[in-house]
């Protein structure tokens, strides 16, 4: 028995709409001049004598991109690698980033159509479909968001289920302060109530959940019928990403699921994502190796389900836990 794979293709708010095909060639071709040249180099972040955080380019191809593009400049130098980072690509019509900044016309384009950026959101689809047959065949529902960031994905998927009447909990753990307040001042936009229908949780995962069980112990074993990971797994070793699978299972309940999710290493764009726009180090992987750390975590093949979104960005797995 093999791992079962599943097709899926998701309206975009990218599809419909005017300019797309010449921003994308615009992507491609430096995508692909960075594939033609594997020397050049990610741009990367310094502080100034200020301690302002600025670009420093390492290759002509990432300096005509920035130059013209204020508020991708200022998302790269003042978000990235926070999860804070992907609200801009969650919402790329917003009048402004999370850190401030007035969205340009020349960036809000690469928002909404850069391959990666559609990615991240088809996702947060795929996770919400998996979520939502839980919590409609469930009259009350626990969940664990683990390295949630702004936990986007999950309010979303949560605020509809709330107005279908579901009762749940969710507990959202991160280790950066910034991203659990934001979080928690969505949540309340939402309607959710602190301390009845979710909590934060500080903590990090690689002491807790990857070098020892601490999380595990603390929380309770089979605790939650629903735990994700959906941003996180990507920037696990192979040893590591064995280990948080092994442990995060151990949260949830039989009849329950663990969401976690990896960029392909055939994603369309990928060196334009990593060299171009120089998002941090991540480990994207084939489904081969996918595979092989689902089985060196000792899951039977039989309970994990594969969902491949059409843009070709994100393998998400939803790894079942058997009754």
């Amino acid at each position: 028995m093999d791992l079962a794979i599943k097709h899926v293709t998701y309206s975009d708010i990218s599809d419909n709409w005017p300019l797309k095909d010449q921003v994308l060639e615009q992507i491609n071709d430096i995508n692909q001049q960075l594939v033609n040249d594997p020397t050049l180099e990610a741009p990367e972040i310094f502080l100034d004598n200020q301690g302002m955080r600025r670009i420093r380019y390492r290759n002509k191809l990432s300096e005509q991109a920035f130059r013209f593009r204020p508020a991708l400049e200022e998302w790269r130098c003042q978000l990235v690698p926070t999860a804070l980072a992907l609200w801009a690509v969650q919402h790329p019509l917003a009048v402004r980033l999370i850190s401030g900044g007035e969205m340009d016309l020349n960036s809000r384009p690469w928002f909404i159509h850069a391959n990666d950026a559609r990615g991240i959101r088809s996702r947060a689809k795929v996770m919400a479909a998996i979520a939502d047959l839980h919590l409609n065949d469930n009259t009350y529902v626990n969940w664990i968001s683990l390295a949630c960031g702004a936990a986007v994905p999950v309010l979303k998927t949560l605020h509809s289920a709330k107005l279908k009447s579901q009762k749940f909990t969710l507990l959202l753990i991160d280790n950066d302060r910034q991203s659990l307040m934001f979080s928690r001042g969505l949540a309340t936009q939402y309607g959710l109530v602190e301390g009845h229908h979710f909590q934060l949780l500080m903590r990090n995962l690689f002491d807790r959940l990857i070098v020892s069980d601490k999380l595990v112990q603390e929380l309770g074993e089979q605790s939650a019928e629903l735990v994700d990971g959906l941003g996180i797994f990507e920037y696990f070793t192979q040893p590591q990403a064995v280990h948080f699978i092994r442990h995060a299972l151990r949260l949830v309940k039989p009849g329950g699921v663990l969401i976690i999710s990896n960029m392909l290493k055939t994603s369309p764009q990928i060196d334009f994502a990593l060299r171009c726009i120089g998002w941090t180090m991540i480990y994207p992987r084939t489904l081969f190796e996918l595979r092989e750390i689902i089985l060196a975590a000792g899951i039977n093949l039989q309970n994990v389900t594969v969902t491949l979104p059409s843009d070709g960005v994100y393998a998400v797995m939803e790894i079942n836990v058997t009754e």
